[in-house]
């Protein structure tokens, strides 16, 4: 079995690690203690133990795993299981497995920056950053993601490959990174009635922030008028939705300049910005450089 994916028609014989499998098939090899793993059920009731404890997930789910991580399966449905495996470099190249197994570990800014998405896989992590459930929209958006990044892997139609597959790395990390967000969101605002709609207004931002989204659209989806929306999402963050939804594009922007090649074209289209002028004019005023500026200086890639 194969956990890492290699060049064949662009970068012939080059080893990159990061593979999508469908099934629970290798997790036993010891070839598999080499990579994390992000187990994505899609439904049904999963029955596991995993380092000596045992747990039941019901739904779609996900389970993410390091490099020494034990998991023995009692019951699943192995037909809706898919595993993404990929090496912590991937996100990084400073990531190694020794690097992210020491606890007195020593960071630059930006490599802080990167362990946001690696906090699920980190020793010691809580179950609760590991094993998540997942609401509809994340379940959806995280298994497009894998259709897209395992059709990419196998067709290798540009020599872009390596770097747009880290790309769907990084967004579906991003998507579980936030899953622990929005705990602490309906935990902290779980008795109050006004906040659900704040709650469920970001929820929706943040998985679907890509999309074109207008206050229109958001007031048709969670049956309200546009004063009260905007009043009470204002109320609980502080920004407007506009302001929300920027911030969390130019997150995602960030990163894709940071850690992937992709031309600022594309990174402007997947992070749900239209225009390219609009979106150099909106990272300057927030980051006080250009895209091209933020790349040649945070980009170790093309350095």
């Amino acid at each position: 079995m194969m956990y890492h994916t290699m060049g064949f028609n662009h970068y012939i014989g080059y080893v990159f690690p990061v593979a999508v499998t469908e099934g629970l098939e290798g997790l036993k090899d010891k070839r598999a203690g080499e990579y994390y793993k992000v187990i994505y059920i899609k439904s049904g009731s999963c029955h596991f133990a995993m380092n000596g404890r045992e747990f039941i997930l019901t739904g779609a789910s996900t389970i993410c795993m390091n490099d020494k991580d034990e998991i023995t399966f009692y019951k699943v449905t192995e037909d809706v299981v898919r595993i993404m495996w990929f090496q912590p470099q991937v996100i990084n190249s400073v990531f190694t497995l020794d690097l992210m197994n020491d606890p007195g570990r020593v960071l630059s800014m930006t490599e802080q920056q990167d362990l946001y998405y690696m906090l699920q896989f980190l020793p010691n992590s809580a179950p609760g950053l590991k094993l998540l459930s997942l609401h509809t929209i994340d379940s959806a958006l995280i298994e497009h993601k894998l259709n897209l990044l395992k059709e990419l892997l196998a067709k290798q139609d540009s020599n872009c490959w390596p770097c747009r597959s880290r790309s769907y790395v990084f967004e579906i990390l991003f998507c579980l990174a936030r899953q622990e967000e929005e705990e602490g969101m309906n935990e902290l605002f779980s008795c109050d009635a006004f906040s659900r709609l704040a709650v469920d207004v970001i929820y929706y931002l943040q998985s679907g922030y890509s999309q074109k989204i207008t206050i229109e659209r958001l007031a048709e989806e969670f049956h309200t008028n546009r004063t009260s929306l905007l009043n009470e999402f204002k109320k609980y963050t502080g920004q407007s939705v506009n302001q929300y939804l920027t911030q969390l594009r130019l997150t995602m922007a960030s990163t894709l300049l940071r850690d992937t090649e992709l031309s600022i074209d594309e990174i402007c289209e997947r992070t749900g910005f239209s225009d390219i002028s609009y979106f150099s004019k909106v990272f300057k005023k927030k980051l006080n450089l250009t895209p091209s500026e933020y790349r040649k200086i945070y980009n170790k890639l093309i350095q």
